[in-house]
């Protein structure tokens, strides 16, 4: 791993107080001062008040001072260098008050008995004198004194043996602090350091898809707050397998973090950018607008032009270049898992008109009116718009076109108008456009599907009307998508209409559909053969398919074997 590029990346991103030790107290202080924390620390402090009042009774300070120790280890154990700042004072203080009260009291006794004794010396030697007409010992019983005056000293010299050994256990849990509060400090920091490579990739020493989920996150929150924007750009480095197979998977790291360094050195503040997976990046632009994440996106593919055109490892007959797509939330998206969708879906149109260009995501309602009302560009754009479910799923492009092929030749067979046939390609660009609402774990699963994958699955032509029910002036349009899987027996969905019910335009689609399904590789099966195909439309004609449009299909597919091998 490159460290230049993880201190670079650090340095752009503003983490370095998450794996670094704390050298500014402020930043320490905001860090870790939460609010149960200031709590707990006000309660800390008056107790420590309390006690060194003396209100509190001798037995309730022996239980005070016992859960001090243990808050001050806690402090220590939970806060860090925080709470030992806290703490080692006060336990200091302590010690060293108990040390001096210890060492007053005894100070204090022994001269208050010194001076007890001097005067009961003298009392005694004074009624001496008078031996001889009073009984000294019936008076004043020296003896006695001396014996209680002992007992006093010996109980003194306790009190401050007790009060030593708690200005020694102060000190024994100030040293305690220290112990934890390392401990506690190292082993931080050794979970910010492991979480921080957790979050590194290993080839281009970026940020990986783990640490972009969280950071889109954290980013949408701030814009929230902000009232600002949040530009999102996913870059794709076109050709990148070939360059892999023809020079290797070292080349192709080599590449990956020329790449790398070249988005982090186009890239200020708060911007980061991290490897989305394979030769995908992900670019987080907070407090942005389109012009200036153009603007970004447009120098950096210029700048990796550039770069490939001077390094001569990177000389193929496909040239590796950059295809970028971009969305803004909350201009556009309005959630995180629609800014991801929106660029990802305005990269592969970026790489389905061309490659090397940089697309801005566009709303499907408004591509759709701008392809319908110019008729000139209606085929190629609806192509480009097919990439937002190609986003999604793969199969779903071509499968669109082969189906707009075939119920092209139906229609002609059939004998429609030129303007219908027209419509009807219209209408086969557009059949699967709703598996945009549908999750792509469903849409590429291997298996089989379950019960409940089936049922989403089938909602696609009505999310399809959903999406195209808004637009005026193609309600021709929306009933031949919205009914291309009703069966001609009355048993398909979404409404279970049959017959002539269902519109000639929705049965020729039908037909066309299932063909190509039947036709194509998936991931959880294989395609069937032509002739098995043949059979099946013979079969299901009348139950599942229109027997005319049936008829139709099958007196020019032999016609138009070549076309389908």
């Amino acid at each position: 791993m490159n460290d230049n590029i993880i201190k670079a990346n650090m340095r752009i991103n503003g983490l370095q107080r998450e794996t670094i030790s704390y050298s500014n107290f402020w930043g320490l202080v905001k860090d870790r001062a939460t609010p149960v924390f200031i709590i707990l620390a006000i309660i800390y402090i008056l107790i420590e008040a309390l006690q060194a009042s003396g209100i509190l009774p001798i037995s309730v300070r022996a239980f005070v001072g016992v859960f001090e120790i243990g808050i001050s280890i806690f402090f220590c154990y939970k806060y860090g260098y925080l709470g030992a700042l806290l703490c080692i004072p006060t336990n200091a203080i302590a010690a060293v008050k108990m040390a001096s009260m210890a060492r007053m009291a005894s100070i204090q006794v022994v001269n208050n008995a010194q001076q007890l004794t001097s005067k009961v010396l003298s009392i005694s030697k004074q009624l001496n004198d008078y031996s001889n007409i009073v009984d000294v010992s019936s008076v004043f019983d020296v003896q006695a004194f001396n014996s209680n005056l002992d007992t006093l000293l010996r109980i003194t010299n306790k009190t401050s043996g007790l009060l030593y050994c708690l200005s020694a256990t102060r000190i024994a849990v100030i040293v305690a602090c220290i112990m934890v509060t390392y401990i506690f400090e190292q082993a931080r920091k050794n979970i910010k350091r492991l979480e921080f490579l957790a979050n590194i990739d290993g080839v281009t020493g970026l940020y990986n898809h783990r640490y972009f989920q969280t950071r889109l996150e954290e980013e949408i929150k701030k814009a929230d707050e902000t009232n600002s924007s949040l530009g999102m750009i996913m870059v794709d480095l076109d050709n990148f397998k070939k360059y892999n197979d023809n020079y290797g998977h070292k080349a192709g790291d080599l590449l990956l973090s020329k790449s790398s360094n070249l988005f982090l050195a186009n890239i200020v503040g708060q911007d980061v950018v991290c490897r989305y997976g394979g030769d995908e990046f992900a670019i987080l632009l907070p407090d942005t607008n389109s012009d200036k994440v153009l603007l970004v996106i447009e120098q950096i593919r210029e700048e990796f032009d550039k770069m490939v055109d001077d390094d001569e490892v990177f000389e193929l007959p496909d040239k590796v270049t950059i295809s970028a797509g971009y969305s803004i939330y909350p201009d556009l998206a309005k959630t995180k898992d629609e800014l991801i969708v929106q660029a990802d879906s305005a990269l592969y149109r970026a790489k389905n008109m061309g490659r090397n260009n940089v697309q801005l995501y566009r709303d499907v309602f408004e591509d759709i009116k701008y392809f319908y009302d110019s008729d000139e560009k209606l085929f190629g754009g609806l192509r480009a718009l097919l990439g937002t479910v190609s986003a999604k799923d793969k199969y779903t492009l071509g499968h669109s076109e082969r189906v707009m092929e075939y119920a092209v030749m139906i229609a002609k067979a059939m004998g429609l108008s030129d303007e219908r046939i027209r419509l009807i390609k219209i209408a086969a660009l557009l059949h699967d456009i709703g598996k945009v609402e549908i999750p792509e774990s469903v849409l590429n699963k291997s298996g089989s599907l379950t019960t409940d994958d089936r049922c989403l699955l089938q909602k696609h032509p009505v999310y399809s009307v959903d999406i195209l029910e808004p637009l005026a002036g193609i309600d021709h349009l929306i009933d031949s998508i919205k009914y291309h899987h009703e069966r001609f027996d009355g048993k398909g969905y979404p409404s279970g209409i049959k017959g002539d019910k269902i519109p000639l335009e929705a049965r020729i689609l039908c037909v066309a559909d299932s063909f190509d399904a039947m036709l194509s590789d998936r991931p959880y099966r294989k395609g069937m053969k032509i002739n098995e195909i043949v059979e099946e439309l013979k079969n299901n004609s009348g139950t599942q398919f229109d027997p005319s449009a049936v008829q139709a299909f099958l007196s020019v597919l032999n016609i138009n074997q070549a076309m389908l091998a």
